[in-house]
């Protein structure tokens, strides 16, 4: 069962929201202070799906608890939903740069809240998808492919082959869902292996990883049939969220199937 995490002092909000997400099925665990907040993340143990918090809190600030939970390796992947009554502009900025996934206003509680719940369902079956998906990377960078290894486990994403030249996967001749394709390799050009790839897998996904920022280079890549960019140094959270992003193809494909 989905569990979600409610971080609220108001007990007439914290009755609103178990209400809903119980009737929709949900588990909801409610708390006063982001102290009892630390502790039931470490009881459950990884178990937390979603995180919603009060804008306003009784035992810390925002930024504090927001600084923990992306701090903590066991809960940095968490998304955090933060309820506030100020519609502000610069409210809203200030909370979403301290990494929230979202903000519900108190106004619309009622009727936002399982929107915005749902929306993270579906991120998480994309990332399902991406579990089961079939990926292929080529890199000549051990340095590089060590990092994307590493996410990767993070996630338990482990079906992904790894080739040093787009001439190894080309002569493997296996087919892949998603592809990861540097732009410069040794004696090869990455646009050449966009090209192979996508003539042979119309409907896999293909995404481009490079240090090269120039937009020229970058569109052509896109217009040799890639479909997305990832900029390195990777970062995890973009890299993970585009992954996904590109999944949307491959779980429509699926659906179809069945």
């Amino acid at each position: 069962m989905y569990t979600i995490l409610h971080l609220e002092q108001s007990s007439f909000i914290k009755k609103l929201v178990k209400n809903i997400l119980l009737e929709n099925g949900f588990n909801c665990v409610s708390v006063d202070t982001a102290g009892e907040a630390y502790e039931t993340l470490k009881n459950l143990n990884g178990k937390v799906d979603l995180i919603i918090t009060s804008l306003l809190l009784e035992d810390t600030s925002i930024e504090e608890f927001m600084k923990t939970i992306n701090n903590s390796n066991l809960n940095k992947n968490i998304p955090v939903f933060v309820v506030t009554g100020n519609e502000l502009e610069n409210t809203k900025k200030r909370i979403l740069n301290l990494g929230v996934s979202d903000y519900i206003t108190k106004n619309n509680l009622g009727e936002e809240l399982l929107k915005h719940v749902k929306y993270i369902i579906k991120e998480d079956e994309l990332l399902n998808c991406l579990k089961e998906a079939k990926i292929a990377c080529v890199d000549d960078s051990h340095f590089d492919c060590t990092i994307m290894k590493d996410i990767l486990s993070r996630h338990d994403i482990e079906n992904v082959d790894f080739y040093s030249s787009g001439k190894d996967l080309i002569e493997s001749q296996k087919h892949y869902d998603l592809y990861l394709v540097d732009i410069v390799l040794e004696k090869e050009f990455g646009k050449n292996i966009i090209i192979r790839l996508r003539r042979d897998n119309i409907n896999s996904s293909i995404i481009v990883t490079s240090s090269l920022t120039n937009t020229k280079t970058v569109a052509s890549m896109l217009n040799a049939g890639a479909n997305d960019y990832i900029r390195k140094p990777i970062q995890e959270d973009i890299f993970i969220a585009k992954l996904k992003s590109n999944m949307r193809t491959y779980a429509l494909i699926k659906q179809l199937e069945k």
